[in-house]
């Protein structure tokens, strides 16, 4: 007979399901089935790895001995990759010296979730409280939760931003109640899920006040190189304190090599290092290996067919939305490849289970089309999940086109549904 007291860990059964990653799994059990699936859900790009960092990784498979050695790297990764992104953020952002970046201060993580992973463990003990967006990224706070961190959800403003007004709102209140301080804060801009992108003003204020407070500031900037037509600056141009995290995920369509980057303040390079090599020992060597070639002017000129897609996409998307007159509240979707809608109090009926959370099951089940529900975003003490759902335009232009014909046919029958309920 097994032994009672052998089971699982109370932190790994009080961690949230990544509920995109549940519903990409139903799409796929249908799609298996035979059903035609529009893939709207995770954020993955439709391209794959460009072509010259596919080649460089078969090249690294299949070439002589001194090509072929994928043994350790330094556990902050090749020093070549290093170079390569110290170079990118001296050009893309004009740092100026004083703010250039060493290859000492950058780690090559496994994906950004390993960064996430090893800076908070780098930075926060049990019990430190850690500011997120009240719509944000699920992961944050479901790593948090299990490191045991505590969480402040802080409310979005109406841009569907966090900014320093709303960050310093939280601080005061905590402090006039005798709660905890707020050791650190973590979010993405653009972010997701909402596209909601700081200005270099509100990056600034950000980064000022984080300094000014203590705070410790972990900037997400996982989407940066997908905006449309506003800039997107880094928090390195304004913190010596905070940590930069970034992959190579979306930008660089390399979701499934599991490589990501952090850039260190001084004071942490010695901690993560030693975290990364009892944690990682180093990110996979093959996929360092291959991302070397990722600001080749070949690659960068692919890569930019890309965005040039996911541009239009976002286009057609709004567009099909602004059609729908039920339909009012809409994030700005100013960069990522995301747009969030808020369905409002007149299109959801929760107390008979009509949410969006079922919305998009019903939609999934009867018409193929895979989106996903607030529920995975939103502070979880709030109300906001059940009303709100994501829509990602990574898949590509045709199955953005065909699933927004199938949702705008599915459409008027939900109306109706929630009419019905509430009368």
């Amino acid at each position: 007979m097994a032994d009672n007291n052998i089971k699982p860990s109370n932190r790994a059964t009080q961690v949230e399901s990544f509920k995109v990653m549940d519903v990409l799994r139903r799409a796929n059990q249908l799609e298996a089935e035979g059903r035609t699936i529009y893939h709207c859900e995770v954020g993955q790009p439709e391209s794959g790895a460009p072509k010259t960092v596919a080649q460089a990784a078969v090249t690294a498979l299949t070439g002589d001995a001194n090509q072929s050695r994928l043994g350790y790297t330094d556990a902050f990764g090749l020093v070549e990759l290093r170079e390569k992104i110290a170079a990118h953020y001296k050009e893309k952002y004009s740092l100026p010296a004083d703010k250039e970046v060493g290859t000492d201060r950058i780690v090559v993580t496994t994906g950004s979730s390993g960064g996430f992973l090893l800076a908070f463990t780098a930075c926060f003990d049990a019990g430190d409280v850690i500011a997120v967006a009240s719509s944000g990224y699920p992961c944050y706070r479901n790593i948090g939760g299990a490191l045991g961190l505590e969480l402040a959800n802080v409310p979005i403003n109406e841009e569907f931003k966090l900014t320093a007004n709303e960050l310093r709102t939280e601080i005061d209140e905590r402090k006039a109640s005798g709660k905890k301080r707020i050791s650190g804060v973590i979010l993405s801009s653009p972010s997701n899920p909402t596209g909601a992108m700081l200005s270099v003003t509100e990056l600034k204020d950000m980064c000022e006040l984080c300094e000014k407070e203590g705070i410790r500031f972990l900037s997400d900037e996982i989407y940066h190189g997908i905006s449309y037509d506003k800039e997107a600056a880094t928090a390195l141009s304004f913190s010596s304190t905070a940590i930069v995290i970034n992959s190579f995920s979306k930008y660089y369509s390399m979701s499934g090599w599991r490589l990501g980057w952090m850039v260190l303040p001084p004071d942490l390079v010695d901690p993560i290092n030693t975290l990364q090599q009892n944690m990682f020992i180093n990110a996979p060597t093959i996929s360092q290996t291959a991302a070397i070639q990722c600001w080749e002017p070949e690659t960068i000129a692919e890569l930019e067919t890309h965005v040039a897609k996911y541009r239009k996409s976002r286009e057609f998307i709004l567009k099909q939305l602004d059609s729908i007159s039920e339909i009012k509240s809409i994030a700005p979707a100013d960069g990522g490849f995301y747009v969030y809608i808020d369905l409002g109090e007149e299109l959801v009926c929760r107390e008979k289970g009509l949410g969006s959370t079922e919305m998009c099951r019903m939609l999934l089940e009867d018409s193929g089309v895979a989106f996903t529900p607030g529920t995975d975003f939103e502070d979880p003490a709030g109300n906001l999940g059940d009303r709100r759902f994501r829509i990602s335009y990574a898949g590509g232009t045709t199955v953005v086109a065909d699933a927004m014909d199938h949702f705008k046919d599915y459409w008027p029958s939900w109306v109706k549904r929630v009419k019905d309920a509430k009368n």
